[in-house]
Parts: structure tokens; sequence; C-alpha cells
């Protein structure tokens, strides 16, 4: 798995970089987030926390798989900034699991909740 960074962008006010960066994975298929995800900090030297996968586009019969990311200057900023849909699917894939089991409990009592009202 290689990386191209196409754009790097600094936003002060968010307090991140944006990128745009291509992955190219000719013996494989389309890499899942968390690995991306993981070599890209170790590339910038960031801790996983910090680095988020927002948008991951792979054209269909090409080797070649374009996503943007966003690092954080703080953990804590991310934690703000970043939807929650988005913290799910940069997880690992086990967490992932449980927060989305989580997540549709919440759902349920919620649900349940409001009927009996």
């Amino acid at each position: 798995m290689n990386f191209k960074i196409i754009n790097e962008v600094y936003n002060p006010l968010m307090k991140r970089k944006e990128i745009k960066a291509e992955v190219i994975h000719q013996t494989a298929g389309t890499p899942d987030r968390f690995s991306i995800r993981k070599e890209l900090a170790s590339k910038f030297n960031e801790e996983l926390e910090k680095v988020y996968i927002v948008k991951m586009v792979t054209k269909t019969g090409t080797n070649k798989t374009i996503c943007d990311i966003e690092v954080y200057n703080e953990k804590e900023a991310a934690k703000l900034t970043v939807p929650e849909h988005i913290l799910i699917r940069n997880l690992p894939p086990e967490e992932r699991k449980k927060a989305l089991e989580e997540k549709e409990k919440k759902k349920k009592a919620k649900v349940e909740e409001s009927k009996k009202k």
C-alpha cells in the first residue's frame, strides 16, 4: 500500500490539516479504513486518535482510492468536531461492532420511551 499526497491544507479555525491522498493498492482490493488510518498516523507521526478518514472513493476496476483525511492538533478537538458516524467508521472492526450495538440499543430505548408517553 503506497500513499501519494494530492493536496494538504492547514485549517487554523478547526485546528486541523485537511489532506487529500491517493492510496495505491495493487495486490488486493480496497483496504479498510482502520488499516489506512494506522498507516497514515505513522506516516504523519501523529497519534491514531488525531487522524480520521472522512471519505474514501475507489473507482471500479482501479487500484487507487482517493481519501479525504483530517489530522487534528488535539484529541479533544477531534472528538468535538468529527461526527459520530465518522468516529464509528474509523474504529477497529471489533470496537466498531460494539459501538454500533450500543447505538442501536440507545435508539431502541428511545423509541420505547417515546411509546410510553
